[in-house]
């Protein structure tokens, strides 16, 4: 096993008799609790390198996160080290209800004891904080019932109903053969052009056991789902949203880098 993949193992600090499914499980949440999603490192124009040793030392050593083609493929590299069957899938994200999105997040294909589920742990503050069948289910959460549908062959969607709210699709994937240098291709318009979401919007979370916290732009949202409510506040600061993003989101940036991201949200339009 890689050096870099260890050490991001030891972070997690899982306990070490877990095997299959209750390890995967448990890595899983530590990483979405430890890591956290964001889109800083565009806005910030740094060198989003996804070659492999590159990729752990920016999410796992200098805590800077990412989103979904740096995330689940860390999280990819570090099932594959473990031994298990995995492979990537790209999905189309249709949170704004276009079905003719393009294919635009990176999850995880696993295969195991002949069944087979999604991996996600880069979908952002509506990430599951589990793995998912893959058969037509629903899995209730602290923060809504999420449910995968079976719609073809080999097509799925998988849908959220937040707690007292109506459902929204997350996205729609099928089974189609993917390759590192799709998700090469996914990464390079989701960091570069200029229509990308990430490009234009400071986005970031982190999700515990019970809570959430979301960042975008000049808002701060705090979810607590044990109690189904949520506060939400304006930014005003470069200050304030340095202790946001390193005290609460534990994503690691100078007061320089946070003052640039502050003047970014507070850019005219």
């Amino acid at each position: 096993m890689e050096q870099y993949v260890q050490d991001y193992l030891n972070q997690l600090n899982v306990a070490p008799q877990l095997q299959g499914l209750a390890l995967i499980s448990a890595l899983y949440k530590a990483h979405i609790a430890t890591f956290p999603f964001n889109s800083t490192n565009v806005i910030l124009k740094e060198n989003l390198s996804l070659e492999p040793e590159a990729l752990f030392d920016r999410v796992v050593t200098n805590r800077r996160g990412g989103y979904c083609f740096e995330h689940n493929k860390v999280f990819y590299l570090a099932l594959k080290a473990l031994g298990f069957t995995v492979r990537p899938l790209i999905t189309r994200v249709l949170l704004d209800g276009n079905e003719q999105n393009g294919r635009l997040h990176r999850v995880i294909l696993l295969e195991y004891q002949g069944k087979q589920y999604i991996v996600d742990v880069g979908f952002g503050v509506l990430n599951p904080r589990f793995i998912v069948p893959l058969k037509t289910t629903t899995i209730d959460a602290p923060n809504g019932r999420y449910s995968l549908e079976q719609t073809g062959e080999q097509a799925y969607r998988l849908a959220l109903a937040p707690n007292n709210d109506q459902p929204i699709t997350l996205y729609r994937f099928d089974l189609s053969e993917f390759t590192e240098m799709d998700c090469n291709i996914g990464h390079f318009y989701s960091s570069q052009h200029e229509n990308a979401a990430f490009v234009n919007n400071l986005v970031v979370s982190r999700i515990m056991d019970n809570e959430r916290i979301l960042i975008r732009n000049n808002q701060v949202t705090f979810f607590d789902d044990a109690h189904n409510q949520q506060e939400v506040f304006t930014i005003t600061s470069a200050k304030q949203l340095h202790s946001l993003l390193t005290e609460q989101c534990l994503v690691e940036l100078t007061f320089a880098q946070t003052q640039t991201l502050f003047e970014f949200i507070n850019r005219e339009r």
